[in-house]
């Protein structure tokens, strides 16, 4: 009785859709990828990790690999939210960006993909080792969450096409009345 039990919730839980946290299913077309990084920076080191924990193959190659996947600039910028009585600065916000193209020559795919990530971070000028602990923890998780948005965006892309859904289609000219 209880192992059906057991069975009965995991095949509805399966019929749902419902996923572990970190998940994002990857289409066929995209399981063999080629990577080009902007190096060996943390966030490519999450990239890879979140790519292998989906079941991506990463070549060494492009030519091996029926899709590519180009990193062309990531960055994570610092800037002053606000600022404290005595003139020092109070908090910061940590601002991620990612551009990425994800191209598969044989089926004509050719997609540039921008991704960002927020986060805010009190500075604590009595603290300063704590507060640079708190920075290194938000710029990973900024990494991470670029990674995984990059990912869904990666699924979004391949769904559409496989729908045979294009990308959106540029607004209509407007037409002149006589």
């Amino acid at each position: 009785m209880r192992v059906s039990l057991i069975w009965l919730a995991v095949i509805t839980l399966s019929a749902c859709g419902w996923h572990l946290r970190g998940i994002t299913p990857i289409p066929d077309g995209y399981r063999i990828l080629y990577l080009q990084g902007s190096g060996n920076t943390g966030f490519d080191q999450a990239l890879n990790q979140q790519l292998q924990f989906n079941g991506v193959v990463i070549t060494e190659h492009a030519v091996d690999a029926p899709a590519q996947l180009v990193v062309e600039s990531y960055e994570i910028e610092r800037r002053t939210l606000s600022v404290s009585t005595n003139g020092q600065v109070a908090e910061y916000e940590l601002n991620g960006r990612l551009t990425a193209t994800v191209s598969r020559p044989e089926d004509g795919i050719n997609t540039e993909i921008l991704v960002r990530s927020r986060r805010t971070l009190t500075n604590d000028v009595n603290n300063i080792v704590a507060t640079a602990n708190e920075e290194r923890q938000q710029r990973s998780a900024i990494e991470k969450d670029l990674a995984s948005k990059l990912l869904r965006r990666l699924q979004g892309i391949s769904a559409n096409k496989a729908d045979g859904k294009s990308e959106p289609a540029p607004a209509p000219e407007p037409t002149q009345q006589p």
